[in-house]
């Protein structure tokens, strides 16, 4: 039936056959062994064993899944994560089917999802993916994701999509997005240059409803771009950056854009952010805030805060500082950041910990110990450190959860160290043209 269950094979109770009429009668109980079944009992009060009526599978069929209402199955499947809706749901019913590839599910579950980070490995990119997320009870929770990239490399996610490159023969590359919940796969037009590949993106357009890919090209000795809007475009479109400052050329091979809700940005030092705006095509420079000379900076980072740009400085000792830019305006706001003070009181329990459990860590070098910033796990509440210590080849496998307002860790282990992380929610999200 196209890849369905036939009906008629769903939920069944399993029964027993019948055995002789002979009853093997013992003092105080007897005991009734069925040709095919497990030992049932039965007391002295009964002659014979009880055997349950056998349901009609298609009257309980029928109660328990195609009589339920739509709405009410919509709003069933709509609170499921979603690689839990495709493994499951696809092959219980083909009116679940038909529900779950509807635009409005698609849209309300992608809504009501919650972001996390998406984990890969940075030395073996075609192992398994996991995914760390917030339960309802905000303990972070790791899934390992029925998924392993089709391809070498993915680049960054966004609305649950991800962007993986492939290198053939000839350095005739291609780019591929994927749903790693629903394992589907969707090819754009190839490109001659594999390295541009390292420096693209993806991102969504609110207002036009459709999904772009930006890569950075080297054409003729300049620094430029090109894009592609999914599904519409059948070649590769280049991006106007006359305007822009050698800098900011230069910017696009220096890193990964991220993205955030309509915008991709080159966020690299602390000097400025090169802005796309994924609607309009249009590229803007975006000033970094700057502190004051008395304190002793020591590193930006920049991460996707889905909505805005989040930035955070490494300053003295384990302070940091975190700042918000509105990617419409560019305007900069200053949080409340992490405090040195409130890490530094918990810093003995983590290196314990750490100890304890990672075979990697020594507490001889504890105090050269050095937090890495992963990236927010959720916005303003949960930021992810890695912590290393000096002469460590790898990073770790544990990576700490910090609560930014209740001062609470959670350690969470990995399959392994050397991971990149990036923002990213499951979804069902798909393209016309998905194989």
């Amino acid at each position: 039936m196209d890849g369905f269950t036939d009906d008629s094979q769903l939920n069944t109770i399993p029964t027993t056959k019948k055995i002789d009429e002979e009853e093997e009668e013992e003092k105080g109980n007897s005991e009734i062994v069925p040709t095919n079944r497990a030992k049932v009992k039965y007391g002295q009060s009964r002659s014979r064993p009880y055997y349950p009526r056998r349901c009609k599978r298609s009257d309980f069929l029928t109660t328990n899944i195609n009589s339920l209402p739509d709405e009410l199955v919509f709003e069933i499947l709509v609170h499921l994560p979603a690689h839990d809706i495709y493994n499951a749901i696809m092959t219980v019913s083909r009116k679940w089917y038909q529900i779950i590839h509807t635009q409005s599910f698609v849209n309300t579950h992608l809504h009501r999802s919650n972001y996390g980070l998406l984990v890969q490995n940075h030395v073996s990119q075609t192992t398994q993916l996991s995914f760390i997320g917030l339960s309802r009870q905000g303990r972070a929770e790791l899934t390992r994701l029925n998924y392993k990239p089709k391809y070498k490399i993915w680049c960054n996610t966004c609305n649950g999509l991800i962007l993986e490159w492939e290198r053939e023969k000839l350095n005739l590359s291609g780019l591929y997005i994927a749903n790693p919940a629903t394992m589907q796969h969707f090819a754009l037009p190839p490109i001659f240059d594999p390295m541009c590949f390292i420096f693209s993106a993806l991102a969504y357009a609110s207002v036009s409803m459709v999904y772009k890919v930006v890569i950075a090209v080297r054409k003729e000795k300049e620094w430029c771009c090109a894009i592609l809007t999914v599904g519409v475009d059948e070649s590769w479109r280049p991006v106007r950056t006359q305007h822009l400052s050698l800098e900011s050329k230069k910017r696009l091979f220096l890193c990964t854009p991220l993205t955030t809700e309509g915008f991709m940005h080159w966020a690299s030092g602390g000097d400025f952010v090169l802005t796309l705006n994924v609607e309009t095509e249009i590229f803007t420079e975006y000033v970094v805030p700057s502190l004051s000379s008395r304190d002793t900076i020591l590193s930006y980072h920049y991460y996707s805060a889905v909505k805005y740009l989040s930035l955070v400085i490494r300053c003295r000792g384990w302070y940091w500082e975190i700042w918000e830019m509105k990617p419409e305006t560019g305007e900069w706001t200053k949080l409340p950041g992490i405090k040195g003070k409130d890490l530094k009181d918990r810093r003995g329990e983590i290196v314990n910990w750490l100890f304890e459990h990672d075979k990697e860590f020594n507490l001889s070098s504890s105090r050269m110990s050095a937090l890495v910033p992963v990236g927010w796990l959720k916005y303003k509440e949960v930021f992810v450190f890695y912590v290393i210590r000096p002469g460590m080849n790898l990073a770790p496998r544990f990576c700490m959860a910090w609560n930014v307002r209740s001062k609470e860790t959670q350690f969470i282990e990995l399959d392994s160290g050397e991971n990149v992380f990036l923002v990213h929610m499951n979804s069902m999200v798909w393209l016309d043209g998905c194989n």
